[in-house]
């Protein structure tokens, strides 16, 4: 009696862990392809420009590829992916970078000065004081790219550095 007893208590056992791992598996699979469905045209956004203005979807230039570049100052791929695209300026007249930072504004102007980044009228930075930007964009790396066409459809959606040739590469 006690081994039919300790089969049964074993037996359930694994079928509820089986159901949960199972349920757990479904359910990551549905947020992925809900986040992914969010991503194909631009989100809605909320952020603050480093004037600590208000900077939403209805700012972004329209008919003009769109880049994000989720980034740190400390990080060192984003220093370099940040030096590229300054020493590929000329190559990106007619695309938009959003930079957007959950580090305080001081720390995000001095890396836009730091890479000239700061006085181009293509370029914006954006601080992101409530962290909204990595859950609404699904940016869990640093740096984390994602490139929109003129129409605000996703091209590329990338994780880790990504230098000036490779975001051109993109575009075309």
């Amino acid at each position: 009696m006690r081994k039919k007893t300790f089969l049964f208590i074993v037996v359930a056992g694994v079928l509820g862990l089986l159901s949960y791992l199972g349920y757990n598996i479904i359910s990551k699979a549905k947020e992925k392809n809900q986040i992914a469905k969010q991503l194909e045209i631009i989100p809605e956004l909320d952020l603050l420009t480093l004037a600590q203005k208000t900077f939403t979807k209805a700012n972004l230039r329209p008919n003009t590829n769109t880049i994000f570049i989720y980034f740190n100052s400390e990080c060192d791929f984003c220093q370099h992916e940040a030096q590229s695209i300054s020493d590929n300026v000329d190559s990106f007249k007619n695309v938009q970078f959003i930079f957007v930072s959950t580090e305080p504004i001081e720390i995000i102007k001095r890396f836009a000065e730091q890479y000239k980044l700061n006085n181009q009228q293509n370029i914006t930075f954006l601080y992101d004081s409530l962290s909204t930007f990595s859950s609404r964009f699904d940016a869990n790396s640093i740096p984390y790219i994602l490139i929109y066409n003129k129409n605000q459809k996703l091209i590329k959606k990338h994780k880790g550095q990504l230098n000036a040739k490779g975001i051109l590469r993109a575009l075309q």
